[in-house]
Order: structure tokens, then C-alpha cells, then sequence
């Protein structure tokens, strides 16, 4: 394809977009409209007074990718593992972390200090989702990034004195899936000892299904039940899960 024909496929391309993005918001709905759906959503995430569909998290985001449509954000976090899997495929046996210099010693000191920021910020922002925007994939997104500034500043063979290589990656990735999986499950354990009605994935009990993690988890002021942990579990595997991505993306093949 020659230059020009490229050009003009690239104007057609973002001319179109651009219409149909403009076309979207010209059906926006006008400002103070919610639908009855969200209206749900909004009147019952936190209502004290009517807790039989509540989430109890203030954060109505928050509740409602853990509570109410918890079992697409549990697909999203399996296709995430899936895809890390899938990249971990390209690359047999254990490659090694061979380590360089780095960068220059001012860098490699201060990447040593906001390392430690950069982790009480993914854990801060993954806890308190529940009243602040945030959440555990944000969380394990900014956890990564720590390890990627050890990689970038120090060279990636700095990791393994840190505790941390593919194998002990895996293995957290897989910790925090399994957290997941089994705050999922135990609603079910619960229905099946009992013989009461619970679901998978079941965050606060309703009239019809007793079970429900609690509210506050002995901390008064912070609540929604199975929400913290399983947004903590969220976080250290999307966040070792870029970590071994990256990992692996910067690795040298290693000689035969």
C-alpha cells in the first residue's frame, strides 16, 4: 500500500470513528436522568434502612462489581489468568534473571524508596475501593508497577534477592486467585452443611438466602463483607500476573 493510500485510509478510519462516537453522545441522556436499573443500583448498595438487597459498600461501583454483577467481574479475572498463561506458554523452562548495572545510582536509590510508596499505594487504593474510586485490578496494576521500576532501575536480576522470581510470582498469582475462588465457593459449603439457600459468590444474605460474610470485619469503619478481601486477592494476582508478563517480555533468550 503506498503512502498516500495510507494516509487516506488512516482519515477515513478516524472520520468514522468520530461520527460514531458523536452519534452516541448525541443519544446521551440529559443531565440528572438515571436509568431504573442504575436507580436500583444507587438506592441500594449502602441503604441502612432497607438492607434485603444492599451490598454494604458506600462505594456503589464497588458493590456492584463484587455484589450484585459479581459473576462477570469472576469471568474477567479468569480470562485475565488465561491470558497471562497464554503468555507464559511462549517461553519454555526457566529462564534465568541475569543482572546488569542498572541505572545510575541516584536512579537505583530513589526507585528503592518509592518501591515501598508505590505498595502501601496499591494496598491503600485496593481497600478502601469501598468509599474511594479504586479497586484490586487498579491495585495489582500500581503493585506492578513497583516491580517494573525495580526492573527498569536496578535490572531484573535484583528481583531474586527481593524474594521475588517467575516461579514465586506464579505461585502469589495463584494465591490470589485461590482466595478468590474459595470466598466464591463458601457460600455453597454453607448451603450444603446447612441445607439453607446460598449462592456462589454470595456477599450479604437476603430474605430467602441467610448466609453473608460480615458486614464490617471488625473494623467499624470500613465494611462490604467479602468485598476487601476479595479485592485484595484480585490485586496480588493481576499484580504478579504483569509482573511475570513483564518479566518475561524483557528476558534475553537464553543460549543454547
Amino acid at each position: 500500500m503506498s503512502g498516500w493510500r495510507g494516509s487516506l485510509l488512516g482519515v477515513l478510519f478516524v472520520a468514522s470513528m468520530s461520527s460514531i462516537l458523536v452519534y452516541a453522545f448525541l443519544g446521551y441522556p440529559e443531565l440528572g436522568f438515571v436509568r431504573p436499573l442504575g436507580e436500583f443500583y444507587l438506592f441500594n448498595t449502602y441503604n441502612f434502612e432497607n438492607q434485603d438487597w444492599w451490598s454494604a459498600s458506600p462505594n456503589a461501583v464497588t458493590g456492584l462489581l463484587w455484589d450484585y454483577r459479581g459473576y462477570d467481574t469472576l469471568y474477567e479475572t479468569m480470562v485475565f489468568y488465561v491470558g497471562i498463561v497464554a503468555v507464559a506458554m511462549f517461553f519454555e523452562g526457566h529462564a534465568k534473571l541475569t543482572k546488569t548495572g542498572g541505572m545510575t545510582v541516584i536512579v537505583r536509590a530513589t526507585a528503592r524508596m518509592v518501591f515501598v510508596f508505590i505498595l502501601t499505594s496499591a494496598f491503600a487504593i485496593t481497600i478502601f475501593s469501598i468509599k474511594t474510586p479504586g479497586g484490586g485490578f487498579q491495585g495489582g496494576s500500581i503493585m506492578a508497577i513497583a516491580y517494573i521500576a525495580i526492573i527498569v532501575a536496578l535490572s531484573k536480576g535484583f528481583l531474586p534477592e527481593m524474594n521475588i522470581d517467575l516461579e514465586k510470582a506464579h505461585i502469589a498469582k495463584i494465591i490470589g486467585l485461590a482466595l478468590i475462588a474459595g470466598l466464591t465457593i463458601v457460600p455453597v459449603v454453607y448451603s450444603l452443611a446447612s441445607g439453607s439457600v446460598a449462592y456462589a459468590l454470595q456477599n450479604q444474605p437476603k430474605a430467602w438466602a441467610p448466609f453473608g460474610y460480615p458486614t464490617y470485619l471488625g473494623l467499624t469503619s470500613l465494611s462490604g463483607g467479602l468485598i476487601i478481601p476479595i479485592q485484595l486477592g484480585e490485586m496480588v494476582h493481576v499484580g504478579m500476573g504483569f509482573t511475570i508478563m513483564f518479566l518475561l517480555l524483557t528476558m534475553k533468550e537464553r543460549e543454547d
